[in-house]
């Protein structure tokens, strides 16, 4: 059994100790909620939607994830067993607060929760990039209430351009910039051949920090030319490809190597893979289905006022460094007002 208290060799709490950092964070997830409101006003909803990642592009609840029958035994940590397999929900998501057309530059989230049992799930959070623009949770907030309620270009350049600088210091407003610019400039033809990192780690037993990711699996369809008018394209391209044919992804483990290249506190930088190569674990399967049908549309309805966060987990697979710590808060304040619970 892996040691509980593991994760202090490896994180550095800001103000020096967790209680001080957690009253960082209480009034950092205030400001989430300040941010969440401009966004309820900005696009007009009915009523409050998530801070980030408002739109479900798709949902379901019939995954399977099967871990390798030769995992290496430095991994065999809990429900990490060989051959192993669990039910999975599955939430793909456009990251902005505010419900926009898939032809909108954005960056493309995935929410799986694996279901070991009633009382133990684990959920895996993931977008299309290897590292976040956000080094830690005050440059994730600074940069998202800079940018809350933008519209037009004219209006997103000069945040980025006069104001991000002022909240955030030139050389991480930069930064920024050229990771998100990079990201979104990309042209996504279908999610299902889509790569996603966790961007932060977490702990994985006594094999230490890990970082995630979702690969696709060789050989799928490349995506057919997308239908421009088509406020739903990424979705409809999915149904379309998922009425065929299965859609599977091989996750993939990055181990802790030093805080030099693989930092834990760091999000912004990336892991490189020539230092810490992917290992394959196990496959997640999403199986041939109608998305149309009213069940499935109903299973997504029912996905949509879940909560997903890193924090439902166990122990060995602790959430670690700064901006993961911060989503406990976060998420916690955000979801409660999106439920009615404040």
């Amino acid at each position: 059994m892996s040691d509980p208290r593991q994760h202090e060799k490896y994180e550095q709490y800001e103000g020096g100790s967790s209680e001080a950092e957690r009253k960082v964070f209480e009034e950092l997830a205030q400001r989430i909620v300040r941010i969440q409101r401009i966004n309820q006003d900005t696009g007009r909803l009915p009523g409050p939607d998530r801070a980030f990642h408002a739109k479900t592009t798709l949902a379901v609840d019939n995954a399977r994830v099967r871990f390798h029958t030769d995992l290496p035994l430095s991994l065999r940590e809990g429900f990490v067993q060989p051959g192993a397999e669990y039910p999975a929900l599955v939430r793909y998501s456009n990251a902005a607060g505010v419900p926009a057309a898939d032809a909108a530059q954005d960056l493309r989230g995935i929410a799986v929760r694996i279901v070991v049992g009633d009382d133990e799930r684990h959920d895996l959070l993931m977008l299309n990039i290897p590292a976040s623009h956000a080094a830690n949770a005050r440059e994730f907030v600074e940069f998202a209430e800079v940018m809350a309620g933008a519209s037009g270009t004219a209006q997103v350049a000069y945040r980025f351009l006069v104001k991000l600088p002022r909240a955030v210091g030139r050389p991480a407003a930069t930064r920024m910039r050229k990771t998100l610019q990079k990201a979104v400039a990309r042209k996504i033809g279908s999610l299902s051949q889509e790569r996603y990192w966790s961007q932060a780690p977490i702990l994985w037993g006594d094999a230490g920090p890990v970082q995630y990711q979702l690969r696709p699996n060789p050989g799928g369809l490349p995506a057919p030319k997308p239908d421009r008018s088509d406020r739903d394209r990424l979705r409809t391209e999915f149904a379309a490809r998922l009425r065929e044919r299965d859609v599977v992804y091989e996750l993939c483990l990055q181990r802790f190597v030093d805080e030099a290249t693989t930092p834990v506190e760091n999000a912004s930088v990336e892991w490189p893979e020539d230092v810490a190569p992917p290992v394959p674990v196990a496959t997640l399967t999403i199986p041939r289905q109608d998305l149309d049908s009213n069940e499935a549309v109903a299973v997504t309805r029912r996905i949509e006022q879940l909560v997903f966060t890193p924090w439902r987990t166990t122990d060995a697979f602790r959430p670690l460094g700064n901006l993961n710590r911060s989503r406990d808060a976060a998420y916690g304040a955000s979801s409660a007002r999106r439920l009615g619970q404040e």
